[in-house]
């Protein structure tokens, strides 16, 4: 028996192993010894928007109540070709009932506005009809009739 010339290669010792076994993943809850936090937690802070400020507004001339509790006011009358028991105004709102008194005669008549009087020196032009109820037509003009709403 021949002894070979080449040394025999050691063979590196096995690294014992140990085996852990894992748990799966639990949510537990922080350990009581954990203190909260007191710091104050950074909030979003809205930048300051520039605002304007709106001009100041005349003050509108209101008519007052009348005792009765509709208002009331003097005003120019004169009639147009429209509608029976119409009539029209620069200033008050579509709709509205007016009584328009003619001072001259008493005789008052009732009207709805659904117009708009384009000239405001003028407090309301009346249909002709309803003008007619109150005084006659060659008048043309009542200078100082009542109109209470």
């Amino acid at each position: 028996m021949t002894q070979s010339a080449v040394p025999a290669t050691p063979h590196p010792a096995p690294v014992p192993t140990t085996t852990v076994a894992t748990a799966p993943p639990t949510r537990a809850q922080p350990a009581s010894s954990t203190t909260p936090t007191t710091a104050v937690q950074p909030r979003f802070v809205a930048a300051p928007v520039a605002t304007t400020v709106p001009a100041p507004v005349a003050p509108v001339a209101v008519p007052s109540p009348s005792p009765g509790g509709a208002y009331s006011r003097l005003g120019v009358v004169t009639y147009y070709g429209a509608a029976p028991g119409t009539c029209a105004s620069p200033t008050l709102v579509f709709g509205t009932v007016v009584t328009v008194t003619n001072p001259a005669n008493g005789a008052s008549v009732r009207c709805i506005v659904d117009d708009r009087e384009a000239d405001t020196a003028r407090q309301i032009d009346l249909s002709t009809a309803t003008f007619a109820q109150i005084a006659p037509l060659s008048q043309g003009v009542i200078p100082d009739a009542e109109l209470s709403w």
